[in-house]
């Protein structure tokens, strides 16, 4: 049976995968935008034009990088428990070192946050 924190680590994963799916829309249709401005400003009714479709890519950086990591790694967790690794302190050791890691990567490539 799995323990009360895998469940709310579950759970708190499932909540967040509909803010990235609807991020990672945004964020893609925002880009094509910056590259194709005629046609996303002809798709989204004069919402977003080049300037903003840039701006919108440019902000939503960070937060969709930030919660596809999150959703990585708590899913690498889970298959690295179902392969065997026991669930406990080194597990729980790697997988922080690992998301510290990531984290410095995503400030690293967006300069706004340094």
């Amino acid at each position: 049976m799995e323990n009360r924190r895998n469940q709310y680590i579950r759970k708190l994963n499932r909540i967040l995968i509909l803010p990235l799916v609807v991020l990672s829309i945004i964020f893609a249709v925002a880009g094509y935008g910056s590259v194709n401005p005629q046609l996303v400003g002809e798709l989204t009714g004069g919402l977003l034009n080049r300037a903003r479709s840039l701006y919108l890519h440019t902000v939503l950086a960070f937060p969709v990088m930030a919660l596809l990591a999150f959703h990585i790694l708590v899913q690498l967790r889970f298959a690295l428990m179902s392969w065997g690794v026991k669930d406990g302190v080194l597990l729980n050791a790697f997988m922080f070192a690992l998301g510290i890691f990531v984290v410095i990567l995503i400030m690293l490539m967006d300069p706004r946050i340094l």
